[in-house]
């Protein structure tokens, strides 16, 4: 956009001329507004002073070379505007002569910005030279500068305002669970490690607001509330280990006593019930039993000391650090789960094998309720339908049954009535 001071229009009117350098002096008002909130912005002044890298530094480079832009035009604009107004306010009544000068200030290209000055190490040796511009033009200039660099501040703002809050939930997270860890007397290389990260994070969007270190921050939160978690449970298991533990050793008693119900039964079943396939039952009461008593044994030695004393009172364990009931909290979670689990597979396979026995007593009900109207339609005689009685009879009370063939007989018995009644 380059001019030559005969490039404006025919004179204005000195209406004319008052009333633009009214509006151009509400326009300069404005602007230079805007551009001080944008100069005193707390993201910009962070930009400006700290120690940018990566995405962040690149777009700030750019971004300064456009709000160096944009000063140089403002400046530039206001001293178009302090000449129109030296001049106007320098004569009562205007000639042609001051006409013509102020349509040239307000219509043309009297907007100069100066060819760059910057270091030499960043010229060029055939670089721009000077730039004019006019009113119309440089404000059109400044709002483009205007949007590049609020866009980058807005951007920034954006992922700190999004990213930290989150960042700093993470931390207090940590820092419960620190509290937490040092009242059981111990640490967690897993929380040290979330706490370094936690750091590091902190750091990256420090300096690269732009770059991907916000992207952890989810994962990290998440981390740090699993941590926090884990801690907590280990603090109220420790202060209710003994009933827990309790509770847990007659959880273990009802999984053992369902194991032996399933193994009477499973017996009884092989000896009334023909099935290719009773249910198998692993046993799970004593090696979850010697798992609960693992919880008491002492720590292991590290460097030849002692361990720890061992169970110490209705509270549980004494002497163990906080590694350990971390440790303790975990295996008495999953000896719960896992107890629980034992004893719903025990109850169900017990169930599944007297559902057998069930199954063939409701058929032998049923066998015997086909006779009695066998009977009361004066069939008992038949012949045929004695037989297909007789060998439902001997399937049913013959061990082990077969019951899939007393099924089936007695189905086939059920049909013969019907077909000698209908």
């Amino acid at each position: 956009m380059t001019g030559s001071p005969g490039a404006a229009g025919p004179p204005m009117s000195a209406e004319g001329v008052d009333h633009a350098l009214r509006g151009r002096r509400e326009e300069r008002d404005r602007i230079s507004d805007g551009v001080l909130d944008l100069d005193a912005h707390t993201i910009l002044r962070l930009l400006k002073t700290s120690a940018l890298r990566g995405e962040t530094s690149r777009r700030w480079e750019r971004a300064q070379g456009r709000l160096a832009l944009l000063w140089a035009l403002l400046d530039a604009y206001r001293g178009v505007l302090e000449e129109a107004e030296r001049i106007r306010g320098g004569h009562r009544r205007l000639g042609p002569e001051e006409l013509t000068g102020l349509t040239w200030l307000l219509t043309g290209p009297a907007v100069r910005l100066a060819p760059d000055s910057g270091p030499v190490e960043r010229r060029r040796l055939l670089g721009p030279g000077e730039q004019r511009f006019t009113l119309d033009e440089a404000v059109a200039a400044m709002e483009l500068a205007f949007h590049d660099v609020t866009g980058l501040v807005a951007e920034v703002d954006a992922v700190w305002n999004a990213v930290l809050p989150r960042l700093d939930a993470a931390a207090a997270e940590a820092g419960a669970a620190r509290d937490l860890l040092r009242e059981l007397g111990g640490d967690d290389p897993d929380l040290g490690a979330c706490e370094r990260e936690i750091e590091r994070v902190r750091e990256e969007l420090r300096h690269d607001p732009l770059g991907d270190g916000g992207r952890d921050v989810e994962w990290i939160a998440d981390a740090a509330a699993r941590l926090h978690e884990r801690v907590r449970r280990a603090a109220g298991v420790r202060c209710a280990y003994g009933p827990r533990r309790e509770a847990l050793r007659a959880l273990l008693g009802r999984v053992a006593a369902a194991e032996q119900e399933f193994l009477r039964t499973r017996d009884l079943v092989v000896t009334k019930i023909a099935s290719p396939a009773l249910p198998a039952l692993p046993g799970r009461a004593a090696p979850l039993g010697e798992r609960l008593a693992a919880l008491d044994a002492p720590a292991p030695a590290e460097d030849g000391a002692p361990g720890p004393a061992g169970p110490g009172g209705p509270g549980g364990p004494g002497g163990d650090g906080g590694e350990r009931w971390l440790e303790r909290a975990d295996l008495l979670a999953e000896l719960e789960r896992a107890a629980e689990e034992a004893l719903r597979r025990a109850e169900g396979a017990v169930a599944s094998l007297r559902e057998l026995i069930e199954r063939r007593d409701e058929l032998r009900g049923r066998l015997e309720a086909f006779r009695a109207r066998a009977v009361r339609l004066g069939l008992a005689e038949d012949p045929a339908l004695a037989r297909a009685h007789l060998r439902a009879h001997d399937l049913l009370w013959t061990a082990p049954c077969d019951l899939r063939k007393a099924t089936e007989a007695v189905t086939g018995y059920q049909r013969a009535i019907q077909g000698a009644a209908g």
